[in-house]
């Protein structure tokens, strides 16, 4: 339990650092082309946020089917959202999925990690009344 709270600690320091700083520098130079694909990665984090929150409290799948369905979901989103701020072109759009699966595999590992720590937390905690 307590390094999910650090992990996440960590991460949103880290975003609120990030933004802070080039807050500062959007108002010293204005936006650069470094700090507008940041602000654009921020922008797409919190879509994917809220459709992965969308997908878990209204869709009822199985694990695996829930993440193939967010994967598909996500690319989607991000396939889009690349050809809007002009990161994906049409023939390279198959990139979406690269770069969606390599993170989805990433917060797998992180996410099975940080389950199993839990369960070894709440089964100390239930050895420890017996």
């Amino acid at each position: 339990m307590k390094m999910k709270k650090i992990l996440r600690d960590t991460c949103i320091l880290a975003s609120l650092m990030i933004l802070a700083v080039f807050a500062i520098s959007i108002i010293w130079s204005g936006v650069t082309d470094e700090i507008k694909l940041i602000l654009q990665l921020f922008l797409l984090a919190l879509m994917i946020s809220v459709i992965n929150n969308l997908f878990d409290d209204y869709l009822t799948l199985s694990v695996i089917m829930s993440y193939v369905v967010k994967y598909f979901a996500i690319s989607g989103v991000v396939m889009l959202f690349g050809f809007i701020v002009g990161w994906f072109y049409p023939s390279n759009f198959w990139m979406a999925f690269i770069y969606v699966g390599a993170v989805l595999v990433m917060a797998y590992f992180l996410d099975s990690f940080m389950i199993k720590k839990d369960i070894e937390y709440i089964n100390n905690k239930i050895n420890s009344r017996g």
